[in-house]
């Protein structure tokens, strides 16, 4: 039994399903014998299943008592002026092997076409759920970011209105062009904008007017036009816009929120265009023409074959050859074309799921549940403790030990608290911090490192001599001293940039905290600001060693 037969929901929540026919893969058995909602009532509504298997007892018929009779009043197959339908079944017999590589050619064809359908299918269900989540998204940002009501609706509703003309459209193509599966006349679009658009809220009445009249594409109009009122009511001050609300302070948190917003719009219309475009491409008809017609030849033969099943088609002359099939290819004929038809039917169906078939999409519960979600998300409840969240006293009370109070309840003095979890290292996160120290040693040497640092002390002592030098000449010119003095100054400042970066180099291989290798606090009250690290002596020793006396062997563990 399908699952919405027997699931206990109301109608109600039936009708907000995309695909209504929910069912458990594991009643086989009840699932078997349904007839509601499966390929039964695809085919049995087709009328190629009713001709095959009407030929199919007909060329039986005859060749079972189609017969003529001699002057005895015998059967005979065949007599003067007498041609009997078993002569003619006996000079043109067909076997099932005759053809097996047309029948292995439809089968081919149709499981491939199935393949395609399904896959089709599939992608069309993945844009319509996007269209979903990227409505979905918006509203939590607006939510989120947007402190009144009026503006948080005032950006989406274009959005809606947007869903509803897509699905209106669908509508109206599958009326015009597929009358025969869509039978409801969707209304024309002044009517539709009226009495749905502006009667729900998305729109006001000159902007109904203004896209009635517009000859382009109307999702682009939209789409522009709730980004045109994020924009302004981001200007726009309290309370008429969002400009001073406590979210939105800063100018890198509009731009992103801007940016976020901008991003599911685009998306949103991609998913639209998505599904517009795989609705005016379908499968190629050259190959649906193919399929179908392919699979009426083969059976049609094999309603011809299956008469000369399981009996000899030759007979010996003079014996006459009744009942040369079985009465079995009457039931076994109508299940072959039960199945391959099926399978057609059920591919045509995953093909267009816009319609009205039992696969198909439920489009009244996905444009009426996505409005009933923005238009809660966007208004409802009223949140008197927002500004609260995120206040370390607006949490849940606990106990010393962690468990949760009861509401009204005094807290347990007697509980004792959590033990703490103390941190320990296993071997192999001894082993990596070691690792990276030697590797952090080789890179010293192989980079050099510890002789450019000689090399610079080398030329801050000569240019220091230079300079001593000049000091004791009258007759230098005092622009050659200015320069003089700028180049010290630059050697200088290379050197304090070296030595630093060597020294937290240092702390890093020792395993100082991130606080103590770069930021520390002056005075109370002082900003924060670099400190100096003990500095590596110029004169020699390798950099590795440990400048800080009483360092614990194992460092602190980092991250």
């Amino acid at each position: 039994m399908p699952y919405d037969e027997k699931l206990l929901l109301s109608p109600e929540g039936k009708s907000t399903l995309v695909i209504k026919q929910q069912y458990d893969a594991n009643a086989s058995f009840a699932n078997m014998v349904a007839i509601k909602g499966t390929v039964i009532e695809l085919v049995l509504t087709k009328p190629m299943f009713w001709i095959l298997s009407s030929l199919h007892f007909l060329l039986w018929f005859l060749k079972e008592f189609h017969h003529c009779r001699d002057e005895n009043d015998n059967k005979v197959i065949s007599k003067d002026g007498c041609i009997s339908a078993h002569k003619i079944f006996h000079d043109y017999p067909l076997k099932l092997g005759d053809i097996d590589m047309l029948s292995a050619l439809v089968t081919f064809f149709v499981v491939f076409y199935n393949g395609n359908c399904y896959g089709r299918y599939q992608s069309m269900y993945n844009n319509v759920i996007a269209i979903q989540g990227k409505l979905h998204n918006i509203g939590l940002y607006l939510r989120a970011y947007y402190s009144q009501e009026s503006t948080r609706w005032n950006v989406i509703r274009y959005l809606l209105a947007s869903h509803y003309i897509f699905y209106w459209s669908l509508k109206r193509r599958y009326f015009d062009w597929k009358n025969s599966q869509y039978k409801v006349d969707p209304g024309k679009f002044p009517d539709f904008v009226q009495n749905t658009l502006v009667k729900k809220g998305v729109l006001i009445k000159v902007e109904g007017e203004c896209i009635k009249t517009y000859t382009g594409n109307k999702h682009k109009l939209l789409y522009a036009w709730s980004t045109i009122a994020m924009k302004r009511i981001m200007q726009a001050p309290l309370p008429k816009g969002e400009k001073g609300n406590a979210m939105l302070n800063t100018e890198f948190e509009q731009t992103a929120v801007l940016t976020n917003l901008k991003e599911e719009i685009v998306g949103m219309r991609g998913a639209i265009g998505t599904i517009d475009n795989s609705m005016l491409f379908p499968i190629p008809f050259q190959y649906y023409h193919i399929v179908n017609v392919t699979l009426w030849v083969n059976l049609t033969l094999v309603a011809y074959a299956l008469l000369f099943v399981n009996k000899d088609p030759n007979p010996k002359e003079g014996q006459p050859a009744f009942f040369l099939g079985t009465v079995f290819t009457l039931v076994a004929y109508p299940l072959i074309c039960f199945v391959l038809l099926g399978l057609v039917e059920v591919a045509n169906a995953m093909s267009d799921p816009f319609g009205t078939d039992a696969c198909d999409f439920n489009q009244d519960a996905i444009q009426e549940g996505i409005y009933n979600e923005c238009k809660r998300l966007c208004e409802h409840p009223k949140e008197d403790f927002l500004d609260k969240l995120g206040d370390p006293s607006f949490n849940p009370t606990r106990n010393p030990d962690g468990t949760l109070m009861k509401p009204g309840e005094a807290p347990d003095k007697n509980a004792q608290a959590a033990p703490e979890k103390e941190l320990t290292w296993s071997q192999a996160d001894v082993q990596a911090v070691l690792d990276e120290r030697d590797q952090l040693k080789e890179d010293f040497e192989n980079l050099g490192i510890l002789d450019l640092q000689n090399q610079i002390a080398e030329l801050v002592k000569t240019q220091q001599e230079v300079c001593e030098r000049l000091k004791d000449l009258d007759n230098v010119p005092k622009d050659l001293q200015a320069a003089n003095y700028t180049a010290v100054e630059r050697v200088g400042r290379l050197e304090m940039l070296l030595t630093n970066q060597i020294s937290r180099l240092q702390g890093e291989l020792r395993g100082d905290p991130y606080e103590l290798r770069y930021v520390g606090q002056q005075d109370a009250g002082a900003e924060a600001s670099f400190v100096q690290v003990p500095q590596p002596s110029m004169a020699g020793g390798s950099v590795f060693e440990s400048t800080q006396p009483g360092q614990p062997p194992l460092p602190a563990r980092r991250g």
